[in-house]
């Protein structure tokens, strides 16, 4: 037999005595705590099962005291986000003002009262573009969709029922989340 053949077979046995000694030493300890058991008075495990009750009741208590921790935390800090996103969109809009104001300075200066106006509603619109919200307008003549359009109903015989005549007001969306549907004007349907 070769020198490496004899130390495999040699690490073998020594793996199955550790292997044989750890079951024996588990084995001992079921015995002992089924001995130790049996060997205690009911009012021995009375007084161990109340321990066990109080020690669950304390993690209970625990773990409900760091859900309402969790709980406020999340809304004081939904609050924050909340605050910090406004104010910055208000920072975002102060320049329009301060336009709004220059331009209401100007008013005997048609020319450039006009065109201060003009920039107002540029900036606003590049403001809206920056917090990716955009405008939408229906076209005439496309169909009715609830999610984008508000109706004003008129009353017309000629128009097709499920139809937009015309539209009244812009929508404006961010993403595909309606901020304010487009008012447009449909068909009164027919009461029955």
């Amino acid at each position: 037999m070769t020198e490496e053949k004899k130390q495999n077979t040699t690490s073998k046995e020594q793996n199955k005595e550790t292997i044989s000694e750890k079951v024996k030493a588990a084995a001992q300890k079921v015995k002992d705590s089924v001995t130790s058991e049996k060997e205690k008075t009911p009012e021995e495990k009375i007084e161990e099962l109340e321990e066990q009750l109080k020690e669950a009741q304390a993690d209970f208590l625990r773990s409900r005291a760091d859900l309402e921790n969790y709980k406020r935390r999340t809304q004081e800090e939904l609050v924050l986000a909340r605050d910090r996103a406004i104010t910055s969109f208000v920072q975002d809009l102060l320049p329009s003002i301060d336009n709004f104001e220059m331009s209401l300075k100007m008013t005997d200066n048609k020319e450039m009262f006009i065109k201060g106006v003009e920039m107002i509603h540029g900036n606003l619109i590049s403001t809206l573009k920056e917090h990716k919200i955009e405008n939408f307008e229906p076209k005439v003549g496309e169909e009715y969709n609830p999610q984008e359009h508000e109706p004003m109903l008129i009353e017309d015989e000629s128009a097709e029922e499920g139809k937009v005549l015309a539209v009244i007001q812009k929508g404006f969306k961010k993403g595909d989340t309606i901020i304010r549907p487009a008012k447009v004007q449909m068909k009164k349907p027919k009461e029955e």
